[in-house]
């Protein structure tokens, strides 16, 4: 039993992947970025660059985080159970 069979399904699975990882990120973007400026008072491009790299991780963290959690039931909704006689 593999844990992505060949075919449509995992190449949607793996579509949708993608689109839940861009959603992510661009809402991860949104609320830290924007956060750090609105709490911080601080334009942009006067940041420390200690700022930036802990923000960059701080994003690349949730974001993968927030991917894997969400694909739990994206992978269930779209692969689902697969039926040991391997009839669908």
């Amino acid at each position: 039993m593999a844990l992505f069979p060949p075919g449509k399904k995992r190449r949607h699975f793996f579509i949708a992947q993608a689109c839940v990882a861009f959603v992510t990120l661009l809402v991860m973007i949104r609320a830290i970025i924007f956060g750090a400026i609105h709490e911080y008072n601080m334009p942009f491009s006067t940041w420390p660059v200690e700022l930036y790299v802990s923000e960059f991780f701080m994003i690349v963290l949730y974001t993968g985080v927030f991917t894997l959690l969400l694909s739990v039931p994206l992978w269930y909704f779209i692969i689902g159970e697969q039926d040991p006689a391997g009839k669908q």
